[in-house]
């Protein structure tokens, strides 16, 4: 496998396996610990385009980003031009992101309703006119996140592919599935290969990594600039330092760094638990400390509920999940979530 630094508009990504954009997980916490591991770049949640040019506080707290947190792009949705063209503009003159990337992927129902997201699969000219826009109003380079296609019914790979780079995209991610099938069923990999043959802007692949040998098999069948990895980095930020030890391309630099050896092991993996818990407290306490309504839990409270759906990603294969997971439910504080961590990792050493 051999892997270049992926290079786009004044972007450039040394080493070109990605975080994913994932709603509800890939806030600085977990950014910062992948980028800690290796990631080559991350990418914010999924934010409004709507929320940001009304201003909302809660819109602008999903792209607060920690220190050092780069590359990464601000990620934004939305079906109204001008809407997209004022959040980028608010996304650039921030002057915490790289690039600005426009979703036309995501088939959540509550974002497809509103014709955004994967929706604007259906409307090729509507997603023309966003990207000529945006670029227009922004320096900052702007890239597509998108899909295959919306379902078989609707333009193909090679009709959205062929948009999104005449209207001006500097680069573009593809989930190679469509959207009607969410994470179900095989990647269409066939497909990627197609388009990185009819593209000249930079592509990255998407779907159907879960191992680090798999970024090799992408990379090997479709030619592929670059590899965005989601859900098998969910309590697994490690997987980008493995992928580097398995690329041909990186072995110089990993024969005078080689990688960690056992970083899976159950006592590293608690002490990522407790490191991933203390960044999720200070998100929280920066957010509430940003905001005037009064708040139902205290950070460290909030930090340790949305810690949940990490754990059963961090514990897989290692723990009775069941039984933690049932336990975990009551506990509210970051000691008592360790605390039962460490006897489940006494047990399992």
């Amino acid at each position: 496998m051999q892997m270049k630094p992926l290079k786009f508009g004044s972007v450039k990504i040394d080493f070109p396996v990605v975080l994913a954009p994932m709603a509800g997980y890939t806030d600085s916490a977990m950014r910062t610990l992948c980028l800690e591991q290796g990631a080559g770049a991350v990418y914010s949640e999924l934010t409004s385009a709507e929320g940001i040019r009304r201003d909302s506080k809660k819109t602008f707290q999903v792209l607060e980003t920690g220190k050092g947190e780069h590359p990464i792009a601000g990620h934004i949705f939305g079906r109204d031009p001008q809407a997209m063209v004022e959040a980028a503009k608010q996304v650039e003159q921030m002057g915490i992101f790289d690039w600005v990337d426009l979703n036309c992927g995501c088939p959540v129902k509550k974002v497809v309703s509103r014709g955004a997201g994967a929706a604007l699969m259906k409307d090729l000219p509507l997603l023309g006119e966003i990207i000529e826009k945006v670029k227009a109003a922004v320096s900052l380079p702007v890239t597509v996140k998108t899909r295959i296609g919306f379902n078989n019914d609707t333009p193909n790979h090679l009709e959205i592919a062929k948009v999104v780079e005449e209207s001006g995209a500097d680069m573009i991610a593809v989930h190679a599935r469509l959207a009607k099938n969410f994470h179900g069923g095989d990647p269409d990999w066939e497909k990627l290969a197609e388009m990185k043959q009819a593209l000249k802007i930079p592509i990255i692949g998407n779907g159907g990594i879960n191992t680090p040998e798999d970024v090799a098999h992408m990379i090997d069948a479709t030619g592929v600039d670059g590899v965005m990895i989601g859900r098998a980095a969910i309590g697994n930020p490690w997987i980008f330092e493995e992928v580097k030890g398995c690329s041909s391309a990186f072995s110089r630099l990993m024969q005078e760094q080689p990688p960690k050896g056992g970083t899976t092991s159950p006592l590293n993996r608690r002490n990522m638990m407790v490191e991933h818990l203390k960044r999720l407290v200070k998100l929280n306490e920066l957010k509430q400390r940003d905001s005037s309504r009064p708040h139902r839990y205290t950070p460290e409270e909030a930090a340790c509920i949305q810690f949940r759906t990490h754990i059963p990603y961090y514990v897989k294969g290692m723990f009775d999940k069941k039984v933690l997971l049932m336990k975990l439910a009551h506990f509210l504080s970051v000691d008592a979530i360790i605390e039962e961590v460490d006897i489940l990792v006494e047990k399992n050493s």
